[in-house]
């Protein structure tokens, strides 16, 4: 589920952006099939955090085919480290909208602003929208230049990248991806690395005029 096993089982302090908080996203859920279940039965999901590539918690979800307008979360949390954990049974409700071509999609209803939500994150212990716990998405925080080295590095990984954080290199061409596919990936690396040095380039030309006109 991507950045589920990314975030930080715990709640030491509020973060201000998404990055490294645990969440949820009810579609997710949906693929699972935890919505699928009928009258009169009962599903169960768990989901599980990593924290360095070792599990960190989880968090039980439960879903009762007699009550469709809701999710029962089951989890603990603690303060701090080192305190004693307190188990946590939050009821999440559930909101439906109908799909283009029949069916219907889930969306969380935000025990804060009771508005629709597809991705509820935890802060202080509880899950909330991303609004309610006033959070910004980390790229909101990046200026140009790293927007484009973290565009380049997206590519970079789906070109299976092995050099690990913070290599620059052009990965060679993955077995049975097309020569074109993957020339296009690789045009848009060396744009997004030419994006990136440029907007370097202007942030060291204002710092440098900026110690000119100290000097002067």
């Amino acid at each position: 589920m991507g950045g589920l096993g990314s975030g930080r089982w715990g709640w030491e302090r509020t973060r201000e952006t998404t990055e490294g908080l645990l969440w949820l996203d009810v579609r997710y859920l949906a693929r699972r099939g935890l919505f699928a279940v009928k009258p009169g039965h009962l599903a169960t999901d768990s989901v599980e955090w990593s924290r360095g590539g070792k599990p960190s918690g989880n968090i039980t979800v439960v879903y009762a085919g007699d009550d469709p307008d809701a999710v029962i979360l089951d989890y603990s949390v603690r303060a701090d480290a080192g305190k004693p954990w307190v188990p946590v049974r939050e009821r999440i409700g559930l909101e439906r909208t109908p799909c283009r071509y029949g069916g219907s999609r889930p969306w969380f209803r935000c025990p804060g602003c009771k508005r629709r939500r597809a991705v509820l994150y935890s802060v202080g212990g509880r899950f909330r929208c991303r609004g309610c716990h006033d959070l910004a998405y980390e790229s909101t925080r990046e200026d140009v230049g790293e927007r484009a080295r973290r565009r380049a590095d997206k590519l970079r990984r789906k070109l299976g990248n092995t050099g690990g954080p913070g290599w620059r290199g052009v990965p060679p061409k993955p077995p049975r991806m097309h020569w074109a596919t993957y020339q296009r990936l690789v045009n848009e690396i060396l744009e997004a690395e030419r994006e990136a040095m440029a907007a370097w380039t202007a942030e060291m030309e204002k710092l440098l005029a900026q110690v000119e006109r100290r000097r002067a």
